[in-house]
């Protein structure tokens, strides 16, 4: 009994310690959820040459196509709320896992949606 019982507490503190959030989310809700979160890292996935045609000003970009993505996303922050974003979903749904991966804490996708979506909501 009492094995059993330390086996279930150390598979909660193990769960515990390794999840991380990683949240898929509509434009409106990553709207909302980006305008309700301090300190909220906004990162756009699409290439340089993509994000300099059309960009959210306080987005850092970083292209997931490239080689360093991996290194690139140590440079932020892991402990702050990452929203991530891209063209049209397919790029920031295979970031957000790698985000996931490394260690931030909380990871936020915008799914079917894109750039465009966010710019034509309102979001600058």
């Amino acid at each position: 009994m009492k094995t059993s019982l330390s086996l279930v507490f150390f598979l909660i503190l193990l769960v515990s310690i390794s999840t991380t959030a990683q949240t898929n989310l509509s434009v409106p809700d990553f709207i909302a959820k980006i305008k309700t979160t301090k300190e909220a890292q906004l990162l756009d996935v699409r290439t340089p040459q993509e994000w300099q045609a059309g960009k959210i000003a306080s987005s850092n970009c970083i292209n997931f196509n490239e080689a360093n993505f991996k290194q690139q996303i140590e440079k932020l922050d892991k402990n702050k709320p990452v929203f991530v974003y891209c063209a049209a979903g397919g790029r920031s749904g295979k970031a957000a896992p790698i985000l996931k991966e490394a260690g931030f804490k909380f990871v936020y996708n915008l799914s079917g949606g894109g750039y465009k979506d966010l710019a034509n909501a309102g979001l600058q």
